[in-house]
């Protein structure tokens, strides 16, 4: 049970929507500087320290916001139960032709 479980649907919103948000903010920035060289070498400082973490609080607010329904958990739940399914079972041999 994470400490996070209490939190109510308005506040995970709120909380992912400032999350994404800054994200936003940071691809804006690093998409900005990135265009203004030419220079492949150049834009690689950019790409690591604006648009990747930028990219990766996006994804990070989404998921937090969304995370509180629960169909959604119910849904990751059942996701979850398939692939454990899928491992448990183990591989099929597969004939080749000519053998």
């Amino acid at each position: 049970m994470s400490r996070l479980d209490g939190v109510d649907r308005r506040t995970r919103v709120a909380v992912g929507g400032a999350v994404g948000f800054v994200g936003v903010l940071l691809l804006v920035v690093g998409w900005y500087l990135i265009s203004g060289e030419a220079v492949a070498g150049k834009q690689l400082p950019y790409l690591a320290s604006a648009s990747i973490p930028g990219a990766v609080l996006v994804v990070c607010g989404f998921g937090f916001a969304v995370s509180g329904d629960p169909e959604t958990a119910r849904r990751v739940a059942e996701l979850h139960e398939l692939l454990t399914e899928a491992v448990e079972v183990g591989t099929v041999e597969v004939e080749r032709p000519g053998e």
